[in-house]
């Protein structure tokens, strides 16, 4: 084409072409297929996605979450509006219930539980931190239970110095709270937290099922069944903050 002579490659130049894009053809279906084959469906689902609940969140223990807004409650089950979707909570009468209200610093006390969310990179070489998040909850036999999470939401694998602290409230003097954690093995440590003027405060007390009401936001905990729906062994609910629930990780979403 326009007069300029066509140089052919040698035959080795070719055929090393003709390899590199045949290789990269198979490494493309076989992404293609390994994304197809995280998400296998059954032939009789619907092919698209945009009028299906979302799934409830799993967590590595084989637990699910559901987080959001109530949008409706019917005999024992609750359809919750979720940032991703809705979500369908079935609960009985053992289902554990518990409301979230604000707190100040007096609803910590000696022997109650605490979970203490430091301000980032706010330990010192003292071992002391300063806290932005603190949330407390009575003890139950005397004892405070295992930490359980919601995807997503901080643990104690998060970085140095802003790791949540967990544990007995062993005592308050002024602006310090004294927390003792259960370690493995039966030993204990203590960490001295320190809380401010800014520092966050949030109580959880036993309810019953007269608080999962429309518009309130909850946190389910519990396994699905075949349908989707979970079968919640614990739920938490909080008021909505001007429409707005609480997301793992602290965010917040509109509703």
């Amino acid at each position: 084409m326009f007069g300029i002579p066509v140089i052919l490659p040698p035959p080795r130049l070719t055929r090393l072409a003709i390899l590199t894009l045949t290789g990269a053809t198979a490494l493309s279906v076989a992404a293609c297929g390994a994304s197809n084959n995280s998400k296998p469906a059954p032939s009789s689902s619907p092919t698209s996605s945009a009028a299906t609940p979302s799934s409830p969140s799993a967590s590595a223990n084989g637990m699910s979450w559901v987080s959001g807004m109530i949008a409706s409650v019917s005999g024992d089950a609750i359809q919750v509006t979720q940032q991703t979707g809705s979500a369908t909570v079935d609960f009985t009468p053992s289902t554990k219930i518990t409301q979230v209200a604000p707190g100040q610093l007096t609803d910590v006390t000696a022997g109650s539980c605490v979970v203490v969310l430091p301000r980032r990179q706010s330990a010192d070489t003292g071992g002391t931190i300063t806290a932005q998040f603190v949330r407390v909850s009575p003890a139950v036999d005397a004892q405070c239970p295992e930490p359980k999470h919601p995807a997503g939401a901080p643990h104690s694998g998060g970085p140095a110095g802003h790791r949540p602290v967990r544990g007995t409230v062993a005592s308050v003097a002024g602006n310090t709270i004294t927390v003792t954690d259960a370690e493995a093995g039966g030993s204990t440590s203590q960490t001295s937290v320190t809380v401010t003027d800014t520092t966050k405060y949030t109580k959880q007390s036993a309810t019953d099922a007269q608080a999962l009401t429309q518009g309130q936001c909850i946190a389910a905990r519990g396994t699905k069944d075949d349908s989707g729906t979970l079968q919640a062994t614990a739920i938490s609910v909080q008021s909505a903050d001007s429409g707005t629930c609480p997301q793992p990780g602290g965010r917040r979403h509109q509703h």
